[in-house]
C-alpha cells in the first residue's frame, strides 16, 4: 500500500527505495519457504544484530541508555548463537574468525536465484533500487536538471519508475501470497490466487497470449 501510494502520485524513486525492502523480504519468504530447517538460523541472527545494535546504541549515548540487566540479558542471548556465525577471515589454516555480515551464508544474489521466478526480477527489484537507496552518483543524477545554467533537483514525476516499482512489488505480492497458500496448504486460496495472476497479465501485459485472446 505504501508503494501504490507513493505511485499514484509518481514517485518513483520513493517507490524504488520502497520496492528494494519488499523484494528482499519476498526472497527471504521464499527461501525459508523452501528451506524450513534453516528459519532457526534466520531468527537467532536476531539475537546477534540486538546485540550489534546494543554496541551501537552504547558507542553513540553511553553504557547508562539502558538498564545493567537487559544489557546483560541482550549480551548472554547474543552469546549463546554468535559461535554459529562465525567465518573465518580467510582460506589459511588457523586463520581468525569475524562474524559474518548476514544470517545465511549465501549472499542475496545467490539467495535470490534460488528463490524460483520471483528471483529473476533481481535488477527491478534490488539492483536499481540500490541507486536510489544508497548515495550513489547514477541514482543522485537520475534526480537533477539543470535549468538556465543552474543545477536542481526535477521537481517533476517518474511515472516510468513507478510503473516498473509496481509492476515488481505486484510480482512480490502474488508469490507472498502464493508462499502463504502452499505453506498453509489452503486449498480455498488457488482460484482467487489463479484470478490474481490473469489480473497480473492483464495490468502489465494486455497483449499477452497468456490471456487466449
Amino acid at each position: 500500500m505504501e508503494i501504490l501510494l507513493v505511485c499514484y502520485h509518481g514517485y518513483g524513486a520513493a517507490a524504488s527505495k520502497l520496492l528494494r525492502s519488499m523484494y528482499e523480504l519476498t526472497v527471504t519468504l521464499y527461501y525459508l519457504h523452501e528451506n524450513p530447517d534453516e528459519a532457526d538460523i534466520f531468527m537467532d541472527y536476531h539475537l546477534v544484530q540486538q546485540n550489534k545494535l546494543l554496541d551501537r546504541l552504547i558507542e553513540t549515548f553511553g553504557e547508562s541508555v539502558l538498564p545493567a540487566k537487559d544489557v546483560a540479558e541482550i549480551r548472554r542471548k547474543a552469546a549463546e548463537v554468535k559461535k554459529d556465525f562465525m567465518v573465518p577471515v580467510c582460506d589459511h589454516p588457523g586463520t581468525e574468525m569475524r562474524l559474518r555480515h548476514s544470517w545465511n551464508k549465501l549472499d542475496f544474489v545467490a539467495m535470490a536465484k534460488k528463490a524460483g521466478a520471483i528471483g529473476t526480477l533481481i535488477v527491478p527489484g534490488y539492483f536499481l533500487p540500490l541507486r536510489h537507496a544508497h548515495p550513489t552518483f547514477g541514482g543522485l543524477s537520475e534526480r537533477l536538471e539543470i535549468v538556465d545554467g543552474a543545477m536542481g533537483i526535477n521537481p517533476e514525476a517518474q511515472p516510468d519508475l513507478a510503473d516498473q516499482s509496481l509492476m515488481t512489488a505486484h510480482n512480490c505480492l502474488i508469490v507472498a501470497l502464493e508462499v502463504q497458500k502452499n505453506y498453509f496448504k489452503i486449498a480455498g486460496l488457488e482460484n482467487p490466487l489463479q484470478e490474481c495472476l490473469r489480473d497480473l497479465v492483464r495490468v502489465w501485459s494486455p497483449d499477452s497470449s497468456l490471456l487466449g485472446g
